[in-house]
């Protein structure tokens, strides 16, 4: 085995050192972890305490920026491959540490990141899984744009030249690194999942984030692939406690970034359309019909689809409203109930046609009336927990049943089919609406045992002639309409704000800067007093609501978005001149909206030292490109807590650096400029306010709708129009447009 350099073992080593050994053991080291006892060499002691300084070390910019242009990278990359124990544990906490800066750790390769997945799946030492999650989620997570080379400076004040890869042509960051390391690693989910009740606080919000985050930027082609997963493993029934043990705050917001997650992956998938030419959409089709198990039943009329509740013989078209999800969630039913499902089928068709209650229709018209309730929309923000929609299979099952039972006992026809409805949708806002229904066992009970004459008397009760319009298809419709307009309203309405202007509390890079140089340079700062001292050189500054000003002169910005709305402009004053700036002159600064790729909270105190989640490094990263004047320090995005305060936001450009930052004053204004922001770059709504908002404009205009058909005295139809079929020479490019 190669000899060390002999240090004194009582000592913390150098940087330099650090590195040397890191690199030493890496490539030419043989551990003693596996020795027989546990015995450790002296080597292996001294290996293992600079490894655990080095944790420390890749914190500071400057050291970083020398260990990666040194090769650090690729031999901390070797030394967890190699290591074990606490030597492991500490490897991975440093390069959490590394991964904290927006470097070229990106360059990791496949291999790695599979690597890292192994350990996760495979070790047991909570020390060690930690931050292996960790560096999954950041994998994970990381912006995949095309780096270019850019002018870098360090907290030191040197500008470095940093010249980066293209991240997608390696392909080693984003869900497509880790879908291939889940092929290697297929039990990764599982482990995720099961850790999800892990005693270890840390260890159990990191799997969580973890499968936030694949959630929230799984590739559209892998989405049902990932969600199939996890329901297959039940992951609700972990989730559920979670929600129920009076979660910490930054525990709760996480739960609520998963809830947020799976309902807009929801979404997503009710606007992908279904198709025939789609071998996956035609094999799950063929699947529901194979499972009926009535291929050889003859029915007058039908030829096959039409046999399992398709109104014709071309079933794509009836999934218009519910797309590639309605079609999931029917052959789930289909293929996860059997015996209920082939039974529900040869009951039907050997009922006469005026009599029966077609499957297919009644399974999208469920899947309707559940993402009607929870208010699924491209908008959706989870605001408070709710366990029974993370059990939406179950839900539908039950209510699927209840929509037949009720069919059944009130005797109805095919022409009932709406009334069966609205009386399954009364049932179900009923019971989903009970304080009392948190367990999917007490849904069941009140959803199949509740008698059909007390749900047929609570519907004649119910609220008055509106409520049974809002409920219909033609008034379904409406609201779609109205939201759109509502969306349309409120988009001019926020652009307008920007398009007006508005003073902020300027940007502080100046107190990152002292702090710099206080590390740097062995000064001392003295955070408590407006003077402070660096290097004896006496600097006073005061720090008021987030703004740092030089010799107690505030200082002020003036964001305007430009006429073309292409570019914000901004220039900053000594004082506020007036309360509206009405012409451009003053406003010599521009920022390019093209560059903005992420719009998202940040720190209140600009600069300040937040800490974040204890899987993100809490160190503030600077790379500057001269943005503000030439010399105004920009920061990384990675410094960034989920959990920050939300009166202040930022926009960052897509290699994860802050071009611009919002001191707001109020909630309403973070709305106002936030969301204009954010609906000005078609990246839709972002703050709870303007979902309420827009929520609020809607159900208004049906209401003023509704009183206009009133005094009309114009009835509104029940159910949807009946599609003809295509003319014969068309072609199957013709289609209608209901």
């Amino acid at each position: 085995m190669a000899t060390l350099p002999s240090y004194e073992f009582d000592s913390t080593p150098t940087p330099k050192e650090a590195e040397t050994l890191v690199k030493r053991m890496s490539t030419s080291l043989q551990l003693s972890d596996h020795l027989p006892g546990g015995l450790e060499t002296k080597e292996d002691k001294f290996i293992k305490i600079a490894t655990f300084s080095l944790q420390n070390y890749l914190k500071e910019t400057k050291f970083a920026s020398e260990f990666l242009e040194g090769g650090g990278l690729k031999s901390l990359c070797m030394l967890i491959n190699n290591a074990n124990g606490n030597t492991l544990a500490y490897a991975l906490n440093s390069l959490t540490s590394l991964m904290s800066h927006n470097v070229e750790w990106v360059t990791l390769t496949d291999d790695f990141v599979a690597t890292i997945a192994h350990r996760v799946v495979n070790e047991t030492l909570v020390t060690i899984c930690r931050p292996a999650t960790a560096i999954l989620i950041k994998i994970v997570a990381a912006d995949q744009a095309t780096q270019q080379t850019t002018t870098t400076t360090t907290l030191s004040g040197e500008t470095v030249a940093a010249k980066e890869s293209s991240v997608s042509s390696l392909g080693s960051c984003g869900y497509p690194t880790l879908y291939k390391a889940l092929e290697r690693e297929p039990n990764l989910l599982a482990v995720l999942v099961r850790r999800l009740q892990s005693p270890d606080y840390a260890l159990s919000l990191n799997s969580l984030t973890l499968l936030t985050v694949m959630l929230k930027y799984v590739k559209d082609e892998d989405q049902s692939e990932l969600l199939d997963a996890l329901e297959q493993l039940n992951i609700g029934k972990h989730i559920v406690p979670l929600m129920n043990n009076h979660p910490s705050d930054e525990l709760k917001e996480q739960l609520l970034e998963y809830q947020t997650a799976t309902i807009q992956n929801v979404n997503k998938r009710r606007n992908i359309p279904v198709s025939m030419s789609n071998p996956r959409h035609a094999k799950i089709l063929l699947s529901i019909f194979e499972a009926a198990a009535i291929k050889d039943i003859q029915v007058p009329g039908a030829r096959k689809w039409k046999k399992i509740g398709f109104s014709t013989e071309v079933p794509q078209r009836e999934f218009s409203r519910m797309g590639l999800f309605g079609l999931e969630k029917m052959h789930t039913f289909a293929v996860g109930n059997g015996d209920m499902f082939s039974k529900i089928i040869l009951e039907q068709v050997h009922r006469p046609e005026g009599k029966r209650c077609p499957f297919a229709k009644a399974s999208l018209e469920v899947s309707d009336l559940l993402c009607s309730h929870w208010n699924i929309n491209p908008g959706y923000i989870a605001a408070e927990f709710d366990q029974l929609l993370l059990h939406f299979d179950h839900i539908q099952a039950t209510t699927l049943q209840c929509f037949y039972r009720i069919f059944r006992d009130m005797e109805a026809t095919a022409a009932d089919f709406s009334k069966v409805s609205a009386l399954v949708r009364s049932q179900l806002r009923s019971v989903l609406k009970s304080e009392g229904v948190k367990e999917v066992s007490e849904f069941d009970r009140l959803m199949l045992g509740t008698p059909y004459q007390v749900i047929r008397d609570r519907r004649l009760k119910e609220l008055e002639w509106a409520d049974d319009l809002l409920g219909r298809e033609a008034i379904r419709n409406l609201r779609a309409r109205l939201n759109k307009q509502s969306y349309e309203f409120i988009k001019k309405q926020r652009i307008s704000c920007l398009l007006k202007g508005a003073w902020f509390p300027a940007p502080n890079p100046f107190r990152g800067a002292v702090l710099s140089a206080a590390g740097t340079n062995g000064g001392s700062v003295n955070s408590n007093s407006n003077n402070n001292s660096i290097n004896g050189n006496t600097i006073n500054y005061n720090y008021i609501n987030g703004n740092s000003s030089v010799n107690g002169n505030r200082r002020w910005r003036y964001y305007k978005l430009s006429t073309s709305k292409k570019s914000l402009q901004y220039g900053d004053f000594a004082e506020k001149i007036a309360p509206v700036l009405k012409s451009y002159d003053r406003l010599t600064n521009k920022i390019d909206l093209a560059l903005v790729t992420e719009i998202k909270s940040t720190p209140s105190k600009y600069g300040s030292n937040h800490s974040g989640s204890p899987f993100l490094g809490s160190s503030i990263s600077n790379s500057s490109s001269g943005l503000i004047g030439g010399s105004s320090s920009t920061y990384s995005s990675s410094s960034y807590s989920s959990y920050s305060p939300p009166l202040s936001f930022g926009l960052f450009s897509d290699n994860n650096l802050l071009l611009a930052e919002f001191l707001c004053g109020s909630t309403a204004q973070v709305s106002e400029w936030k969301d204009g922001f954010s609906m000005l770059l078609d990246k839709g709504i972002t703050s709870k306010d303007t979902a309420a908002y827009l929520h609020s404009l809607t159900e208004i205009g049906v209401k003023v709708k509704l009183l206009q058909i009133a005094g009309d005295r114009v009835e509104v139809p029940h159910g949807t129009l009946e599609v003809p079929p295509v003319p014969v020479g068309l072609g199957s490019g013709f289609f209608y447009d209901v």
